[in-house]
């Protein structure tokens, strides 16, 4: 942190430090979400109602983590093949132990089984789709470098703002399809995320009024997202007022937790949360897909069966088994990797040779 002009600046790089505690927030906010008690305190309910915005976070964190990728390295083909294996492995994973179980249950086709692996299921017949978040995820990872191009060669934020609005409006293509509309419209998160990693990348200072003005503006994006559930209801869905809105309280909240856990850090005891957050942030991935696969069989067959299971205690218990099976994926993530990791260092020492 600097005084400029009397005005103190921080750069936006220092909040970004932060990024892993954004997405343990972001983790924790969805399994809260998730759970399928009822809150009769009507702030935490309706905190706990607007959860699912937790994904957007990601995909703002994800952008951000992005840009810096490609800004690092620009071959684009390196860049796809290590975000793809990355990600659909452990995809793979959890496919592994899911598609069974829906051809158990006889809520599975081959045609949905083989648009699953592939990770385009949604964008094909979202009815067999294991979640939209990975297909979404993958259609951002491939339009990034074409993303990133264009906000480098903006001279101003108009630029990005047009490109961010015209993202916004594409979405309204599927005005007709709630369910892709879901997903779609979360790609300008994504967008802003990138278009903040970019002032990141090149050591911008943010002043505290800016970070002020980020932070008043969270409410506004909240309270317009729950009186869309409140009031709009399916009709959201089409509109994306359930979601859209909640892009102008993504930057503000982002800063907030950085803020707080710069002050946290400060302390011995309060840096335990800090790490505790970063901790759940850095296995974000297998925290999410371990979850998701979780709730899918207890919510929408368990709970289906026998309506007595919906309890807070056993919607607990889902969120640390969810956390138990995310470290087992990512061991089992590890060990896969193991003979490609031993094969590939093996070919470089060949070549050295």
């Amino acid at each position: 942190m600097l005084i400029s002009n009397r005005i103190i600046v921080m750069k936006y790089s220092d909040l970004f430090k932060y990024r892993s505690v954004w997405m343990g927030f972001a983790i924790s906010w969805i399994f809260f979400y998730h759970m399928g008690f009822d809150i009769t305190i009507p702030v935490i309910s309706q905190f706990k109602q607007i959860g699912y915005a937790g994904c957007d976070i990601f995909l703002f964190a994800s952008g951000l983590g992005i840009y810096y990728s490609l800004d690092n390295n620009d071959d684009v083909l390196d860049y796809i093949k290590k975000r793809i294996t990355r990600l659909m492995p452990m995809v793979w994973i959890m496919l592994a132990a899911w598609l069974p179980f829906k051809f158990y249950i006889g809520e599975m086709t081959w045609y949905g089984a083989i648009g699953n692996v592939f990770g385009i299921q949604y964008f094909v017949d979202s009815t067999y789709d294991f979640n939209w978040y990975i297909p979404v995820t993958i259609l951002c990872y491939v339009l990034a470098p074409f993303l990133k191009k264009l906000i480098d060669s903006y001279k101003t934020w108009f630029g990005k703002l047009l490109t961010l609005i015209i993202l916004i409006g594409i979405s309204y293509a599927f005005y007709n399809e709630a369910y892709m509309m879901l997903g779609m419209c979360r790609v300008g998160a994504f967008f802003l995320g990138m278009w903040f990693g970019q002032m990141g990348k090149r050591g911008k200072n943010i002043s505290v009024l800016s970070m002020v003005m980020w932070i008043i503006l969270i409410p506004v994006g909240v309270f317009a997202i729950i009186y869309s559930n409140q009031e709009l209801g399916f009709l959201g869905w089409h509109l994306a007022t359930h979601w859209l809105p909640f892009l102008i309280s993504i930057p503000g909240i982002c800063i907030a937790i950085s803020l707080l856990s710069m002050l946290f850090d400060k302390s011995k005891v309060t840096s335990y949360l800090v790490k505790f957050g970063s901790f759940l942030g850095n296995h974000s991935l297998e925290i999410y897909l371990s979850h998701a696969t979780l709730v899918m069989v207890f919510r929408d067959y368990m709970v289906r069966e026998n309506p007595e299971l919906n309890t807070s205690t056993n919607w607990w218990i889902v969120v640390g088994v969810s956390i138990v099976l995310a470290l087992l994926l990512y061991w089992i993530d590890r060990l896969v990797r193991l003979p490609f990791k031993a094969y590939k260092e093996n070919h470089l020492r060949e070549n050295e040779d």
